[in-house]
């Protein structure tokens, strides 16, 4: 399926990057309730804690090794989750009734291998794959049955999503390339 002229028909101006993300989905009939809930709680752990301090230091002069400390960090946030692990027993997250699959994704577009319900909104989690791995929680539309808008993403996690799409341009560039 050429997704680019679909976004494109559609009047959205982004590249496509081939990309297979593993997203956790619920069709909602609006954007609030429990889900808006955990869509700020997951935005507010972003923006709190060691992540904060993080973002903070990086703006400062650091005397020290930065990849270290992104080690570190993460490290301390594994150590987190297991805790959170071992003294809770069922997710933290609200189960969702679908699991997806994009097949490409586009800045503030995600084109799916399956078929959803055109016009439907849905509240959606994605673990993105970069260093540290963030799950980002999400609201979009479906245009088609196959290709979405995000209507709403925190922007901490936009950012990260954004750096992530260019990233993916890159690589089937790269690979494009190879095989010329």
């Amino acid at each position: 399926m050429d997704f680019l002229h679909i976004c494109h028909s559609l009047g959205l101006e982004t590249r496509i990057a081939r990309c297979v993300l593993d997203i956790q989905a619920q069709e909602v009939q609006e954007i609030g309730g429990k889900f808006l809930q955990e869509y700020i709680a997951l935005n507010q752990i972003e923006e709190s804690g060691i992540e904060k301090w993080l973002k903070l230091s990086k703006g400062r002069d650091y005397e020290g090794d930065e990849v270290m400390l992104e080690l570190l960090v993460e490290m301390y946030k594994k150590l987190e989750r297991l805790e959170q692990k071992l003294s809770i027993k069922e997710s933290p997250y609200i189960p969702l009734e679908l699991s997806l699959k994009t097949h490409s994704i586009g800045h503030s577009v995600l084109c799916f291998e399956e078929e959803l319900q055109e016009g439907g909104l849905y509240y959606a989690r994605c673990e993105l794959p970069v260093f540290p791995t963030k799950i980002i929680p999400l609201f979009f539309v479906m245009l088609t049955p196959s290709v979405a808008k995000i209507t709403k993403i925190g922007q901490s996690h936009n950012h990260s999503y954004d750096a992530y799409v260019v990233e993916c341009e890159r690589m089937e560039i790269r690979s494009k390339r190879e095989v010329e």
